[in-house]
């Protein structure tokens, strides 16, 4: 239980930070967004860091991947046509919650 409720507060953080490093994408219904595409993402990354560790070897290439996931994710609700924006605000999600883990790790 006590697991539960740790990975249940971290993903709530996570969204609400990447959430609020997006705040200038006015499309409609982005925080709902958001927490799809974390909701999508986020248990297989926080299963490979507790199974692989949190060395930058693992670190990086997984939150590459999941830029790219979240941004075609994020393609698939709001569509093709915007896909600059929406790599953009994958790579902004993402930038946000690595550098804060980091902060928060010193």
């Amino acid at each position: 239980m006590r697991a539960l409720l740790y990975f249940a507060a971290w993903e709530w953080i996570n969204i609400a930070l990447e959430y609020t490093a997006t705040a200038w994408v006015k499309l409609p219904r982005w925080f709902l967004a958001v927490v799809a595409v974390n909701l999508a993402t986020h248990p297989a990354f926080t299963f490979v860091l507790a199974r692989f560790g949190h060395s930058l070897q693992v670190v990086l290439p997984c939150e590459a991947v999941i830029v790219c996931v979240e941004a075609l994710l994020l393609m698939a609700i709001y569509g093709f046509s915007r896909w600059r924006l929406l790599v953009l605000a994958s790579f902004a999600m993402n930038a946000a919650s690595y550098l804060t883990g980091i902060m928060m790790s010193i």
